[in-house]
């Protein structure tokens, strides 16, 4: 009896240790997501406020506040995993209900400013080939945001792996921005941009291989759902056609 007691308690060391170092990686991946959000963003808006770049409208700046939010907001959620305390987890995980619908409604909104804006102008194809991206982002960030919300509470493993797939759909803006960053083209291009996004996937794949020898099957439905519309950006970028059908689309032909 002594000994399977001392067994069992054997085996909860283990099983405790990777449970904290499993913390200790998806928080480092959510702060992973606010370093590239900032490193992206923070020299534009620099250039902004120095006056080197003139001052967008104001559902730009609101659009930016709301998803600088809902970043810190992922990983501020992740640490507090982290530390132990599910508590403040599950009551800061409430304001996950207000930022989300706010993170959507800045997206469509800025998408629909945006476009207008640059109509008939010499941004007008740039503005016109990013309409695609930014309708994924609208199609994608919920999607992902709501089977997070669904499975919170009896599939945490899914959970977490969705929260950083939406997290992820609002991502490629602040990479694109990264005119530092190896055969980045853009706004020629978005191939690159494409890659090093999926390139932010590649720490926690290789996580699920090595801790549990499968991918997750929330990352298989998450690359299922993204790859394609990676796939179709390649085809519409600076076409022809969707110069003249995308800007319908939101009122701006």
């Amino acid at each position: 009896m002594v000994n399977g007691v001392q067994q069992a308690a054997a085996g909860a060391v283990p099983s405790l240790r990777a449970g904290v170092l499993e913390r200790h990686f998806y928080a480092c991946v959510a702060w992973l997501f606010v370093l590239v959000a900032f490193a992206g963003f923070a020299p534009r808006s620099l250039a902004i406020v120095s006056g080197k770049m003139p001052v967008p409208p104001l559902v730009v700046h609101l659009h930016a506040a709301v998803m600088a939010s809902w970043v810190v907001l992922l990983a501020v959620q992740a640490t507090l995993a982290l530390v132990g305390r599910v508590d403040l987890h599950r009551k800061w995980g409430l304001a996950s209900l207000v930022v989300a619908p706010l993170v959507l409604t800045m997206l469509i909104a800025v998408t629909i400013v945006r476009q207008n804006d640059a109509a008939g102008t010499p941004a007008g194809p740039i503005v016109n080939n990013i309409l695609f991206l930014q309708i994924r982002s609208i199609v994608l960030f919920p999607t992902f945001f709501i089977w997070a919300l669904r499975t919170r509470r009896t599939d945490l493993e899914t959970h977490k792996r969705m929260m950083l797939l939406a997290t992820l759909m609002l991502l490629d803006a602040a990479i694109a921005r990264m005119s530092w960053l190896p055969y980045n083209e853009f706004p020629r291009s978005y191939l690159a941009v494409h890659v090093y996004l999926l390139l932010l996937l590649v720490p926690s794949l290789a996580h699920d291989l090595i801790r549990r020898g499968r991918i997750h099957r929330a990352w298989v439905w998450g690359l299922a759902l993204t790859l394609p519309w990676v796939v179709v950006t390649e085809f519409i970028w600076g076409s022809a056609w969707w110069r003249e059908f995308g800007p319908k689309l939101v009122g701006a032909a």
